[in-house]
């Protein structure tokens, strides 16, 4: 071990930088400021998820709808053709078929058709059926052409530098820097997570788990400088994960030091083994939650994989797991919090492989249908647990995805559709179809890069009001919230 961060890895937990709880940005009224518990999910999708895929335009519009989607994807479009939803007793049933099989092939079944919501311009890919019965039901949302902007802004006025463009606009590390960082313009480590956490300083009461929790993969640039994450596997922490002979280790972190730096170091360590073992402990009594109301689209237990024979895919292309295990997690530690007293946490959850260049029928079908799993089966946890308003899902990615294909795949591009899901969502779609013509005014190029008419700011400091941030306090969080006019998308209520 090297280092602090090699043995907090050891340990199934990292606590990166523990905070004090105390604000730099604004002074809080600490832990006695709210009297109900409040979570975001923030699921980012890495690598550039294909928006238009995922929520293709169903409208009837000569630039803006189906028919022009259609025309200009080419190999990668989605099939018109709407898709029913089998449900019984109000839930949704896929143990009486799938609505999406084709072939039993899920490549095949990717591009088969779409949910059409009553009213809705956007439609859901057909992979995603979960989402389609919660959007049914109203619990979702979902945004039309939005990304990183940092003003509102034409296609005129960013070609003759008028209104700036966000830095190195379509360069994974860059985008996603932006994206955590909750400012279009400025490519610093100070996320938005982390400056949450500094204006709202103590109101979980000092607790190792603080505000901002991250599952499997942490990042810095969720956190900020006075504000950081604790990182715990989807599996949990363990005391003595890979530890052979931890009674070394018990020796090593006790034993007397002879200076500053060994002895800060030592103490850390220590530190770190301590909230693992209490963690632990948590973790092991949140093994006996009961979600037995509840069962998957299936009819299995919660966060199980179903059977092949149950998918009717028996395709080698199978849906990704990470979800299923990944939101498990979630709905275990958003359990532990509550029942802890903790007020308000923030859970970051990264999902990889969205960078579809080529091979995206098979690339992105096993992603969107592992997400959709993952998402009915937290929200039914959610459900199972009486939490579900007390819970904001929110999505994003590094950027979207070009209108044109290049043959099997597509390319960087920047606005995308996104959702959000929730209790308190006001189902419905928000913001503003492009027109997805090539070359049009809505395209920064001529490879179909859409520029967005709706910022992440916004959608951010909407989910930020429903957590409880002041107006001041989210001009903080969100110095770019000044540039539009409007504030609040209106998609939640508070």
């Amino acid at each position: 071990m090297n280092n602090r961060r090699d043995f907090l890895k050891l340990m199934g937990i990292s606590t990166l930088g523990i905070t004090s709880g105390v604000s730099v940005l604004n002074a809080s009224e600490g832990s006695g400021r709210f009297d109900d518990y409040k979570a975001i999910v923030y699921i980012y999708l890495d690598g550039g998820n294909d928006g238009l895929n995922s929520f293709p335009p169903v409208i009837d519009d000569a630039k803006k709808g189906f028919d022009n989607y259609y025309n200009i994807r080419n190999n990668i479009r989605i099939e018109k053709q709407e898709l029913t939803l089998p449900i019984s007793n109000g839930e949704l049933d896929l143990s009486r078929g799938n609505p999406y099989a084709k072939e039993n092939d899920l490549t095949q079944s990717y591009t088969k058709g779409f949910y059409k919501i009553d009213n809705w311009d956007l439609g859901i890919n057909g992979l995603m059926p979960e989402l389609a019965h919660l959007a049914t039901k109203g619990k979702v949302a979902l945004f039309a052409n939005m990304g990183n902007l940092i003003e509102p802004a034409t296609k005129e006025e960013l070609l003759g530098q008028q209104k700036p463009k966000p830095p190195f606009l379509y360069a994974h590390n860059h985008q996603t820097k932006l994206m955590l960082n909750g400012e279009a313009a400025l490519l610093s480590y100070s996320g938005w997570g982390g400056r949450v956490s500094e204006v709202l300083g103590d109101v979980n009461n000092k607790s190792i788990y603080g505000i901002n929790i991250a599952i499997q993969k942490g990042t810095h640039l969720f956190e900020s400088k006075n504000a950081s994450s604790l990182v715990i596997s989807a599996s949990g922490p363990s005391k003595y994960k890979n530890l052979k002979k931890p009674e070394l280790f018990y020796d090593f972190i006790n034993a007397p030091k002879d200076d500053a730096l060994t002895k800060y170091y030592a103490k850390k360590r220590k530190h770190s083994l301590l909230v693992a073992n209490s963690i632990s402990a948590d973790w092991e009594e949140a093994n006996n939650i009961d979600w037995s109301s509840k069962t998957n689209a299936y009819g299995g237990e919660l966060f199980s994989m179903p059977l092949d024979e149950q998918l009717n895919q028996e395709q080698p292309v199978k849906a990704s797991k990470s979800m299923l295990s990944d939101l498990k997690a979630v709905a275990k530690l958003a359990y532990i919090g509550k029942s802890k007293g903790l007020k308000r946490q923030i859970f970051h959850v990264y999902d990889g492989g969205y960078d579809t260049h080529n091979n995206q029928s098979q690339q992105h079908a096993r992603k969107l249908r592992g997400l959709s799993l993952g998402l009915g089966d937290f929200y039914k946890a959610l459900e199972a647990m009486g939490m579900e308003n007390d819970v904001l899902i929110i999505s994003a990615s590094d950027f979207g995805r070009s209108t044109g294909n290049n043959g099997d795949g597509s390319d960087h591009a920047w606005g995308s559709n996104y959702f959000a899901i929730g209790g308190d969502i006001k189902g419905g779609v928000y913001g503003t179809l492009p027109d997805l013509t090539l070359g049009s005014d809505d395209d920064l190029t001529k490879k179909g890069r859409l520029i967005p008419t709706t910022s992440m700011t916004q959608y951010y400091a909407t989910a930020c009001k429903w957590f409880g941030l002041s107006e001041d306090e989210l001009n903080l969080v969100f110095p770019e919230l000044k540039n539009f006019a409007k504030k609040d998308l209106g998609f939640i209520k508070i």
